[in-house]
């Protein structure tokens, strides 16, 4: 009998979820630790901020951010609730684990947004330069060609 694609992917990820467990029998545990200490220190960012349009719109109605709103604003690269930075930086510090500081990263952006700005730069030098003045003979010095 042969198992479809999706059945032995399953088992396979059964294996080695087990050889894992074998290995570190804590790792597993680790890992659920990360991911709730993550979605906790996301849920309270988006309260904060939750918190503070409230206190700013005094009785009118506010638009609130759920957490659903920031996953997709950092999956589209967007910022519809205006904290998407600071979600994105708990991320990258919880997926770095130590490896790289929030320092490290800040200034690893501000780099590529230099190299996209001189970029952007040099594209736009010769597109200004052309249209600025065109240079035309003075019309005593043109020729009409003589067909005759």
């Amino acid at each position: 009998m042969a198992l479809s694609n999706a059945e032995r992917q399953k088992r396979h990820r059964e294996r080695q979820k087990q050889k894992l467990a074998a290995v570190a029998p804590d790792i597993a545990m680790q890992y659920e630790n990360v991911g709730a200490d993550l979605r906790e220190k996301l849920y309270a960012l988006i309260d904060a901020e939750n918190a503070a349009r409230q206190r700013t719109a005094a009785g009118k109605p506010v638009e609130l951010t759920d957490f659903r709103r920031v996953i997709l604003d950092i999956a589209l690269d967007e910022n519809q609730s205006s904290i998407v930075d600071e979600a994105r930086m708990i991320l990258l510090k919880a997926l770095s684990m130590g490896e790289s500081s929030e320092k490290e990263i800040i200034e690893a952006r501000r780099q590529k947004s230099a190299r996209i700005a001189v970029k952007s730069e040099t594209r736009i030098l010769p597109e200004n330069r052309a249209p600025k003045e065109q240079v035309t003979p003075l019309p005593h010095y043109l020729r009409v060609p003589n067909f005759g």
